[in-house]
């Protein structure tokens, strides 16, 4: 009995410890354990700390690969500069390359510029030396052309013929200065140059005098009149009416003609001084004319 009381009282805590346990007490995976020992305590302490730990964890983790994915743009980014950068790099050269090939072909070009400004340089002062011969010699041929007792002797020959003419004229009933009065100066400048061509010289000095009379194209007219009169073999009246035109128009586009047959007819009255400075002349101021051809061959 007394054995029997004794295990009792032994037994009784126990199983008052196996009631709670059967009650949660002890238990280290319930969310909220109580009834825990001193080492229970400290599991699920280091079991929280260890929850914390791989939390932590996952967080580095995750910051990692975000990091990572960062990384691996930048260097992309970086890779795409460096590519940016070499082809930059190529381009800046060629661009250099460029430039110093153009400096190059500008120094090249610079160069032939001042050649042929050198080269113009040349060949204006030529051509002023040329000029100031040419003038000077124009000078000359004014100053010993016809001098002015020749030229009122052939002004009297010529004011003679022009009578003598007239005089023809009427008798064989020729056109009369009347008849031109009653044309317009355009009809008889038609007439007088058809007259011409068809070497009816008499007629045609006839009709262009009349023009002169009427101011109309006189220097053309003196030319035609000093044509007719080279034609019929009067150098000196021919002469005296190519120096008129010449005075009147000198750029007209006859002038190599007029100067051709002035210089002729100064060699067919035996004034070969006239004659070689008209030649010369006329090869100076109209070189590549056929009349400067002529020229040539009379210098010879």
């Amino acid at each position: 009995m007394t054995k029997f009381l004794l295990l009792s009282a032994l037994l009784l805590p126990l199983s008052l410890f196996a009631e709670k346990s059967a009650f949660g007490a002890g238990d280290l995976d319930s969310p909220s354990p109580y009834g825990l020992t001193k080492t229970e305590k400290r599991i699920i302490e280091q079991k929280e700390k260890i929850t914390d730990i791989e939390g932590t964890v996952r967080k580095n983790r995750n910051r990692i690969g975000s990091i990572e994915e960062s990384v691996s743009g930048m260097k992309s980014i970086v890779e795409g500069l460096n590519e940016k950068s070499r082809n930059d790099k190529q381009e800046l050269q060629s661009l250099k390359n460029d430039i110093n090939e153009m400096k190059d072909s500008s120094a090249q070009m610079n160069q032939k510029i001042d050649d042929l400004v050198a080269s113009y340089d040349d060949d204006f002062k030529k051509l002023k030396t040329v000029m100031g011969e040419l003038s000077s010699l124009i000078d000359r041929i004014n100053g010993t052309y016809v001098s002015k007792e020749e030229y009122n002797v052939l002004a009297k020959e010529i004011n003679s013929f022009k009578t003598e003419v007239s005089k023809q004229l009427k008798n064989i009933g020729k056109v009369s200065s009347n008849a031109f009065d009653n044309r317009s100066n355009a009809q008889v400048d038609n007439d007088a140059e058809e007259l011409f061509r068809k070497k009816k010289y008499a007629d045609a000095i006839d009709a262009f005098e009349h023009l002169i009379a009427k101011h109309y194209k006189p220097a053309r007219a003196h030319y035609y009149i000093g044509e007719s009169y080279f034609q019929l073999n009067e150098y000196k009246n021919a002469i005296a009416y190519f120096k008129e035109s010449a005075e009147l128009y000198s750029k007209a586009d006859y002038m190599p003609n007029l100067m051709l047959h002035t210089a002729i007819s100064f060699e067919k009255i035996k004034d070969e001084e006239h004659a070689q400075q008209f030649f010369q002349a006329l090869i100076a101021k109209y070189p590549d004319s056929p009349e400067a051809v002529k020229a040539k061959k009379f210098l010879k």
